[in-house]
């Protein structure tokens, strides 16, 4: 056996060890972990690291006597970096998503991603990888050897075998590597632990995400490699565009100026008819039509609370909700009223809408019958606001907080159906039929088609997608951070299973006896508690609040008009301005004008990908361009915010 390299391997195992437990504290924990249950013979080794011909280090497999590289290491590393190039099309992950350019939504971004695409070639090269993603380290060699050649300012390691991990820790000088680069590392990670992983290391410097260069160790199992996909596709930017946001938070201003009513939040209603009666939930998922005639039997022995994608459904059935939700703040969802053949089955009924609701939608019912909650936008700062990934988790949340004491979940699914594959009851809107079967290895995931397991209701597991995953992360949000223990949650729905409720088959159900209410009284009592608490208008508070948002905005055009007379030498001085100017204008962590903040931050996300990939093209002299880029970004941010002002000074 060589002893240098012995004596080599020992040596960068303490390095990497003394690195650990000071910088990776997550890993060194688990390393500590698995030396424990190794020391006890808790855990059998699998692998062994050994000196192949005195030159390379390779690992075997005790149970099979089978190597993991079975050949040079040092030389499948060189080979390995030499495979890896610098152009943008081949294994890589392109992490943003094309708008149209001709629609009113995207005119202030136009003109930059106007000027961009008409400078940048055909066939493009990065002239610096700044990020790179290795799944599956094995020993660790090619680490060095991408290392040496890239000089990339950040990796994300990802090993799901801590075994494995361990033994690269002989090989790989990790210590040593991150004096040059930032280090992330994903070992041995469930799938909430990668999701977290994969998020901090895409926040690090988003602007450098737009393409991200990986390797794949071939015995690597590609699960991770998927995961990471769909971190992609989830992020706030690629969901929720900054002009979409921008529109539904000016919005409520003219209906609190309007002086509709609403919802206090933050209130118990201690007397109300929702702590003392059964509460049932009905949302659009495939389970909602299974338990159609169980619904009709017990209507009269419940609050029926409807998701207003269910209104059709129930006017079939001859349902006739209690309260109706609604959250979307788009023109498709108006579908959800126009569909109807009548409103005269609801004229009796409660509206908690959104803030963000379409104008089409609130003009629809008498103004008394409707209670606005605000999501995102803090105006009515004394009446509190909700914030969940969609209609059915956001209802939820509402439910709790108004202090219903004994709620029933029926099509809250979040899950497709486990033999057709349908994402929602047949007569809803956004229907789609999803293959199960389905094993997506491409370079693209759909945000909304992207089909993936998650904790089932009464199985095991169940099928779902990604958009999905996001509402039961934000119920099991709601049950942990708000549900009480006074308040009882029962899952009918042959779907998703959500945190701190209890799994109640519709059979069981039926054999619950339920009496009768009386609803007349108990709506009038509701509404007389609700109207009691709700508030009009802006208080001097709120109008105090809106004075701060003007002064605040007026402040970030001044930044703004400094930026765009900056004159630059180089593009790191550029770049190095606006992260400066990202953190100046939309950092700024005061909830009263979280609402500005994150119409900037999510422009930023969006936009410095463009121009710092556009600046970081082979081909591109950038030096000639910054200015107009500037100009142009500039203007932008401008109309973004003059815009809002405008608005505000309205009220």
């Amino acid at each position: 056996m060589n002893d240098t390299l012995t004596q080599q391997a020992l040596q960068t195992f303490e390095k990497n060890i003394a690195y650990f437990q000071n910088k990776q504290t997550k890993v060194f924990s688990k390393l500590s972990a698995f030396d424990t249950a190794l020391n006890n013979s808790y855990y059998t080794p699998k692998y062994e690291i050994t000196i192949e011909n005195e030159m390379y280090y390779d690992v075997v497999e005790l149970s099979t006597d089978t190597k993991l590289y079975n050949a040079d290491s040092f030389e499948y590393a060189k080979q390995v970096s030499q495979s890896i190039n610098f152009e943008k099309e081949e294994n890589v992950y392109k992490t943003f998503k094309k708008h149209p350019l001709n629609i009113p939504e995207t005119k202030d971004i136009s003109p930059i991603l106007s000027f961009i695409q008409t400078k940048l070639p055909g066939l493009q090269k990065f002239k610096k990888i700044e990020k790179f993603i290795l799944f599956g380290i094995g020993l660790g060699t090619h680490f060095q050897t991408i290392h040496t050649k890239l000089q990339a300012s950040t990796y994300f390691i990802v090993e799901d075998d801590i075994e494995l991990f361990r033994l690269s820790l002989f090989v790989t000088p990790y210590y040593k590597i991150a004096k040059e680069a930032e280090l992330f590392f994903s070992i041995f990670e469930d799938t909430k632990e990668f999701k977290s992983s994969a998020q901090k290391f895409l926040n690090f410097h988003f602007y450098q995400n737009q393409y991200i260069k990986f390797f794949e160790m071939l015995q690597n199992d590609g699960v991770k490699v998927k995961e990471f996909h769909i971190q992609v596709v989830s992020q706030s930017q690629n969901l929720f565009f900054y002009n979409t946001i921008l529109s539904q938070y000016i919005e409520p201003l003219q209906l609190v100026n309007e002086n509709y009513n609403f919802l206090n939040l933050l209130t118990t209603y201690q007397d109300s008819p929702l702590h003392s009666n059964p509460v049932l939930l009905l949302a659009a998922g495939p389970s909602l039509q299974k338990n159609i005639d169980l619904i009709k039997i017990n209507q009269e022995k419940f609050f029926i609370v409807a998701l207003s994608s269910v209104l059709n459904i129930l006017q079939n059935n001859n349902i006739v909700p209690d309260i109706v939700t609604h959250m979307d703040g788009f023109e498709t969802s108006t579908q959800h009223f126009r569909k109807l053949h009548s409103l005269e089955f609801l004229k009796n009924t409660l509206f908690f809408f959104s803030a963000r609701s379409p104008r089409y939608i609130l003009e629809l019912f008498d103004k008394k019958q409707i209670f606005l909650y605000e999501n995102g936008t803090n105006y009515k700062s004394s009446m509190g606001n909700l914030s969940a990934a969609c209609v059915g988790s956001t209802s939820y949340l509402l439910l709790l907080a108004l202090g219903v004491k004994e709620l029933y979940l029926i099509g809250l699914d979040l899950a497709l159906d486990q033999k057709s594959g349908m994402t929602h009851s047949e007569a809803h809107e956004y229907v789609q039929k999803l293959d199960l079967e389905s094993d997506n290895n491409s370079d693209t995931v759909a945000f909304k088609k992207e089909v993936v397991q998650t904790l089932g209701n009464f199985t095991k597991s169940v099928y779902t997608t990604v958009e999905f995953q996001l509402s039961i992360d934000s119920i099991n949000a709601a049950s942990i951070g708000f549900k009480k223990e006074n308040q009882k949650v029962y899952n009918l729905n042959d779907g998703a299973k959500f945190i701190n409720t209890e799994p109640l088959r519709p059979a069981e159900f039926k054999k619950t006896v339920f009496k009768e209410i009386e609803k007349t009284t108990l709506k009038k009592r509701l509404f007389g508690a609700i109207t009691e608490e709700a508030s009009q208008g802006f208080d001097t508070q709120e109008k105090a609040l809106l004075k701060f948002k003007k002064e605040h905005i007026t402040q970030l055009l001044l930044l703004i008009k400094t930026q765009e007379s900056e004159e630059f030498t180089s593009s790191s001085n550029f770049f190095n301005s606006l992260v400066m100017l990202f953190e100046q204008t939309s950092q700024n962590t005061d909830k009263n004008i979280y609402d500005i903040s994150l119409i900037l931050q999510e422009f930023f996300k969006y936009i410095y990908g463009f121009i710092y990939d556009f600046l970081n093209t082979q081909e591109i002299q950038e030096i000639q361009y910054i200015s107009q880029i500037n100009k142009l970004l500039s203007e932008a941010l401008t109309n973004i915010l003059t815009k809002y002002l405008k608005n505000l000074q309205k009220i």
